[in-house]
């Protein structure tokens, strides 16, 4: 994003009604021609200054463009703020804290009190210690103000300040021992605060993961979801840290292959996140994070019929919060359901995706996903027995990885495979998997590589097929 095209991506990041709000705060007066500016930068599909210029050319505002703009920016911020004063628990502590800085600077001590009281409440209930260590030097402040003489009271507020600084900088070491989990040593602190609680078990669980103990990780990942389900109040608060916790056990189930008991969990989830009704970035990329793990169910169990269903629900999240998400996300989750539809022998599907990615493709797409893309492709069309593209294609995804790098061995070797079987009859082409194969163990393929397609997997499938 170009500093120039900050105001049009924030504006098309608000919904409907955001932007009515916006509208109707902004109606009349000095406003008005701001309007004007909003209207026509949210009609753009891609941001054209140049365009604005010439459309607003007979408005004196054109010729401080730059000044407006930011004007206008901070317009929209503030009508953001106003709308979602309630959006979160930390939202509404600093609204107050904002509210007892006004009132203490009016003198009104008795009003500052009687706010402070009802967020420092709030700020313990939901563990906000960064915010109440805040409450509690403004609850100094005005005590000092109206007793500068009585100096137990403020000692005991101060302690109390204390305290909460020594929780949030638990916290920060926390943070930062997640950073790097296996080398990072813990306080044996206890704590109450589930925030810091949810880092430190996870601390453990990477390093249990790390130190080759699955069970004591899995025990240590069920029993902090159990913590977060014992709190209602603060899993509704804080729903996004409980989801990304459930996606980390999710993950785990999958790479254990537990995947009947991962997909029965799924579901429980998706219900859970059916009851939330803000649809933040950070939420946005958790239901990303489980969908994409879903789709590995889907790669592993050939036997579960509803995966047209689950691309179509992506499809759909997708489109409908494109705004927020990256291209290259995007891009990714086609490439999955080319690859699965690949692997469920559904060649029309996985097609319909391969050509959806190679006919969009830009500059800023990843490379990896774009060069596997055409593997699969050339894969697909020898499945379906297209002897004629072949020749075409190999030549393309030559090209094509020249431009990056030199052909490896085994890239030449299943190149050229492909390029002498294709029209070979069933027997023939048994002994030309298998001796493939052999080759293929002289000159193995990267793991990371099969992460992507698995050659090898295939490669076996089609030999065992054949062998029928």
């Amino acid at each position: 994003m170009k500093k120039n095209e900050e105001l049009f991506y924030l504006i098309k990041s608000l919904t409907k009604s955001e932007k009515r709000y916006f509208r109707l705060s902004s109606k009349g007066g000095e406003d008005a021609e701001y309007l004007l500016l909003f209207d026509a930068i949210e009609s753009q599909k891609t941001y054209d200054e140049t365009l604005i210029k010439v459309q607003f050319s007979d408005k004196a505002f054109i010729n401080q463009l730059t000044t407006i703009k930011n004007y206008l920016k901070q317009r929209v911020l503030q009508s953001l703020r106003n709308y979602h004063a309630k959006i979160s628990i930390q939202a509404e502590l600093i609204s107050i804290i904002k509210n007892v800085e006004i009132l203490f600077h009016k003198g009104l001590y008795t009003i500052c009190n009687s706010e402070l009281k009802r967020a420092e409440k709030k700020a313990i209930n939901f563990q906000q210690n960064v915010l109440l260590f805040q409450i509690k030097d403004w609850k100094r402040k005005v005590y000092q103000a109206l007793h500068p003489q009585d100096f137990e009271t403020l000692k005991d507020i101060i302690t109390e300040q204390k305290q909460c600084l020594d929780s949030t900088t638990n916290y920060i070491n926390l943070l930062l021992a997640n950073t790097d989990p296996t080398n990072a040593s813990l306080s044996h602190k206890k704590t109450n605060h589930l925030q810091n609680k949810t880092l430190k078990a996870l601390n453990l669980y990477r390093k249990h993961l790390a130190s080759n103990n699955p069970k004591k990780a899995k025990q240590l990942i069920e029993k902090l979801i159990k913590e977060w389900e014992q709190q209602p109040e603060l899993l509704k608060e804080y729903f996004t840290t409980y989801f990304s916790v459930y996606n980390n056990y999710l993950g785990y189930l999958v790479f254990e292959k537990l995947y009947k008991e991962a997909f029965v969990r799924i579901l429980f989830l998706k219900q859970k996140a059916s009851e939330v009704t803000v649809n933040s970035a950070s939420l946005i990329k958790e239901k990303l994070r489980l969908y994409n793990i879903e789709l590995e169910i889907h790669r592993n169990l050939k036997d579960i019929h509803n995966t047209q269903e689950v691309i179509e629900n992506i499809h759909g999240f997708i489109e409908e919060n494109k705004n927020v998400i990256p291209d290259n996300y995007w891009l990714s989750f086609r490439f999955q359901f080319a690859n699965i539809y690949f692997q469920k022998r559904d060649f029309q599907k996985s097609l319909h995706w391969i050509n959806d990615i190679l006919n969009n493709q830009t500059k800023k797409d990843r490379k990896d996903l774009i060069t596997y893309t055409y593997w699969l492709n050339l894969l697909t069309h020898y499945e379906l027995g297209n002897g004629f593209s072949m020749r075409y294609l190999i030549d393309a995804l030559k090209k094509h990885i020249k431009k990056q790098k030199n052909i490896e061995v085994y890239e030449k070797l299943i190149l050229k495979f492909l390029s002498k079987t294709v029209e070979l009859s069933e027997k023939a082409k048994k002994d030309a998997f298998e001796e493939l194969a052999l080759e293929l163990k002289k000159n193995p393929i990267p793991n990371f590589i099969l992460g992507y397609i698995n050659f090898n997997q295939w490669i076996e499938q089609k030999y065992e097929l054949y062998s029928l």
